[in-house]
């Protein structure tokens, strides 16, 4: 069973808003940038061009993984996790690639071209990102749609913390798009946000940071609502598929009344406040009293 979509209840704005947000994105740990590069050997390469203008100023901070074909990015995904767990580190993931909403797009060894979408990409993010204890960045040429498809292809852990890209479905041009770069890594080495100034080269398209808490929050809202309108709340399963909708596993004859803890640990796990307690100041919510509520007014508790 799944939850799909239905006309909008007019009490479900009154509702979601008893859903409190997360907090805003702070203490993220970054030690550096691991660069993953899926260009055509024979056009520009501003991975290349990143890793030796940072390798001039700060040795050692960043590493590039030239990208041959689909599996290379996957296993370059891969290693960075080996390495954050073994090394306890925290590298920002750029990915040098063409890409847009619906995932990657770069040269194959044969000579033809070839894709990652983002929900096959998704698993690996989240296992990177459970390998930096909750601190991943990800950075790519073109940000529209990107975070929410990530979000809807979320299992038990969140892909990453922010996605940070151009607000366009399109990459920017080689050359504009190695300078604001350049100045984003030089505004992070600083302590500073760096988003305004990576802007300026690209105008009018902005830099921007997409929250993946909030981006989760919202596919939350959304099947919890769904999963208890008129017409659902009486349906068998319903807490099983609302579980379902949201990529967590659940028990088939999980009761409504048991839903607002099961999604209080759901929310946890996300950001693996389970394994590193620290997190919960960082991503928590009271996620299982606001549910409760919208349980009663929807007259399932």
């Amino acid at each position: 069973m799944t939850v799909s979509p239905r006309a909008p209840d007019p009490d479900d704005d009154a509702l979601g808003d008893a859903l409190p947000r997360p907090p805003p994105l702070e203490d993220i740990a970054t030690t550096g940038v691991w660069i993953v590069q899926w260009r055509d050997g024979r056009g520009p390469q501003p991975g290349t061009a990143l890793h030796r203008w940072l390798e001039d100023r700060h040795p050692g901070w960043a590493r590039l993984v030239d990208c041959r074909g689909r599996t290379d990015v996957v296993s370059a995904i891969k290693a960075a996790s080996w390495f954050a767990r073994d090394a306890r580190a925290s590298p920002i993931l750029h990915l040098d690639a063409d890409c847009d909403p619906d995932g990657l797009a770069g040269p194959e060894r044969d000579g033809g071209r070839g894709r990652a979408g983002w929900d096959a990409l998704a698993p690996h993010l989240a296992r990177l990102n459970l390998a930096t204890r909750g601190n991943l960045l990800l950075v790519c040429a073109a940000g529209d749609g990107v975070a929410a498809r990530l979000a809807a292809a979320t299992g038990d852990r969140s892909p990453c913390v922010a996605v940070i890209a151009p607000a366009s479905a399109r990459p920017p041009p080689p050359a504009p798009w190695l300078i604001a770069i350049r100045r984003l890594y030089r505004s992070w080495r600083q302590g500073q946000p760096g988003l305004a100034e990576a802007s300026a080269p690209l105008a009018p398209v902005a830099m921007q940071a997409q929250s993946m808490p909030e981006q989760l929050h919202a596919r939350l809202r959304s099947a919890l609502l769904a999963a208890t309108g008129p017409g659902r709340r009486a349906a068998p399963g319903g807490p099983a598929a609302l579980m379902a909708a949201l990529g967590a596993d659940a028990d088939p004859d999980l009761p409504w009344a048991a839903v607002p803890r099961r999604l209080q640990r759901y929310w946890r796990a996300l950001f693996m406040a389970d394994l590193h307690p620290g997190n919960l100041r960082r991503f928590d919510i009271d996620l299982k009293s606001a549910a409760w509520r919208i349980l009663q007014a929807r007259g399932l508790a």
